[in-house]
């Protein structure tokens, strides 16, 4: 066994002594010995740490899209939402609410105007007032003034006068893909149906509002696309007040009688703006408007389950049997009838610990792969790492304490409170022993005995590649240098290319569409 594995090997037996939850009682799903367990939250660590960093994040949760977890979320009193609609008056539900005004601004147009489906897709039932996501060029009518509530379009804006109690799915979970798997803990988990067709989103919302939402004292929902949304369901004015409602100038669709240059340049430069609204969230919804409660996190990938592709990033839910599926979906039911109403007072912020490793890793482990050019650096990188966590007074044979501490270094204060706080410590700190072990072979290799090693910096930049694929962090796939005429673009559904989800790049408004049509990235699936 190599020595990096064997150093592993015994952090993971030393975990045995990291600090746990209280005994919590059995599930139901645990009584029938079904129900998540430490073994899958150890075997999924990476995706678990992932899943958590994301969450609420448009960036993360565009390149992570497949989201296996669910949590509770609350939007407080106070904050601003936004409505487009072909009427001024509130919609009574089930509807969507946007956080930006240009996310809003898209669905703000007449209901004559929405374009037929493409021949492969499920068109929208004749009463749903919000439109799947079309870009729209706005223009200035000349004809005369339509009927109101079906030539114009309007932007509602509302105001939370309660907090919002939600269920926030992670990943780009409003993404209507067919068989990429966006939707699998909508159709598959909550509905426990395998045969929903992916463009009936109106159908989706009804289901869910009828079936899970309402039922289980919610508000609502939260879903990400080209930006974050809430669908609200019945009873669509409970929790919130109507500010306004702002008659639009009249829209087309985008792409339709373009021949005019000028109406091109502007058509343009208004799916740029929509892009660089959405990028603005690419670190987080901002302003507090959206506090999720880590503590209630209920995820597939705390089951030993078939998730297909958990490390390439596509885990599925398709290869769980229907009881498999009812098992997690009752847990998430545990998980709201105890939690609700207690949105925002999670035991620990584990966003907020795994923000720390990524802040405190991500860079140096990058430079250590990737730009060290000398074994003297290697050596000074990894010391100033690993330092601190090291009692030169004391014998510490093959620095198995030493990693140890390293690994609990944030989180050795976490006191689980839930079962699903003790899994995510559990995945984190099995993070953490694979990011200290392979740090402490570097140091073995170009520290502490080089001469032995006549490749050492190549060793040891191999050593850190290879933890770095492990991962995964979308912080390294940020794009550096973007002028303030551009942004870093990734695909967000429906939008991109399938190249930029490898290699996101910065787009200015004449580039941000190459590619989009004849290489889409959502149409590979």
């Amino acid at each position: 066994m190599a020595p990096a594995a064997s150093l592993l090997v015994a952090c993971l037996a030393a975990a045995a002594y990291l600090p746990s939850a209280a005994s919590l009682p059995p599930t139901d799903n645990e009584s029938t010995n079904f129900g998540p367990s430490e073994a899958a939250a150890r075997q999924n660590a990476f995706s678990i740490f992932n899943a958590i960093h994301s969450a609420m994040r448009q960036w993360g949760s565009s390149l992570h899209h497949n989201g296996m977890s669910l949590f509770l979320a609350t939007v407080p009193a106070g904050v601003a939402l936004y409505h487009g609609d072909s009427a001024p008056d509130p919609p009574p539900g089930p509807e969507w609410l946007a956080f930006e005004i240009e996310h809003a601004e898209l669905f703000a147009h007449p209901r004559y105007e929405r374009p037929p489906p493409p021949r492969h897709r499920t068109p929208p039932p004749p009463g749903a007032r919000q439109h799947p996501l079309r870009l729209v060029h706005i223009e200035e009518s000349q004809s005369p003034d339509p009927q109101p509530g079906h030539g114009y379009g309007y932007l509602h804006l509302y105001r939370t006068t309660a907090p919002l109690h939600l269920l926030y799915l992670d990943g780009t979970s409003a993404g209507k893909t067919a068989t990429m798997g966006t939707l699998d803990t909508q159709d598959l988990l909550l509905r426990l149906n395998r045969s929903a067709p992916a463009e009936d989103d109106a159908g989706r919302a009804r289901a869910l509002c009828d079936d899970v939402v309402v039922p289980w004292g919610l508000h609502g929902l939260v879903r990400m696309e080209a930006g974050f949304e809430i669908i609200k369901c019945a009873g669509f004015l409970d929790g919130l007040e109507m500010i306004s409602a702002q008659r639009r100038p009249v829209h087309r669709v985008l792409g339709q009688g373009e021949d005019n240059n000028n109406k091109g340049d502007r058509t343009r430069v208004e799916r740029f703006e929509f892009i660089r609204a959405v990028a603005q969230r690419y670190r987080g919804i901002g302003a507090g408007r959206v506090v999720v409660d880590w503590s209630s996190m209920v995820s597939g990938l705390f089951y030993e389950v078939d998730l297909g592709e958990v490390d390439d990033d596509m885990p599925r839910l398709v290869g769980l049997t229907d009881e498999e599926l009812r098992g997690i979906r009752g847990r998430v039911e545990e998980v709201v009838g105890a939690r609700k109403g207690r949105e925002g007072k999670a035991v620990v912020d584990w966003q907020g610990v795994v923000d720390l490793v990524v802040g405190r890793y991500a860079d140096r482990i990058r430079d250590m792969a990737e730009a060290v050019g000398s074994l003297e650096e290697m050596q000074g990188e990894v010391d100033s790492l690993l330092n601190t966590y090291i009692d030169y007074a004391v014998e510490d044979e093959g620095y198995r304490e030493s990693a140890r501490r390293c690994a609990k270094h944030y989180t050795w204060s976490a006191v689980p409170g839930t079962q699903e706080d003790k899994l995510i410590l559990t995945a984190i700190e099995t993070v953490m022993l694979d990011i200290c072990s392979t740090l402490f072979e570097v140091r073995r290799v170009v520290v502490e005995d080089p001469a032995e090693h006549r490749d050492a910096l190549r060793q040891a930049r191999e050593a850190v590649q290879g933890l770095m694929g492990r991962l995964r962090w979308t912080r390294w796939k940020e794009c550096v240098g973007c002028g303030h005429n551009e942004v870093c673009f990734v695909p967000m559904w429906p939008f991109g290319d399938a190249p930029s989800h490898e290699r996101p790049n910065c787009r200015n408004a004449s580039t941000l569409e190459d590619g989009w049509r004849d290489n889409s990235y959502w149409h590979a699936f």
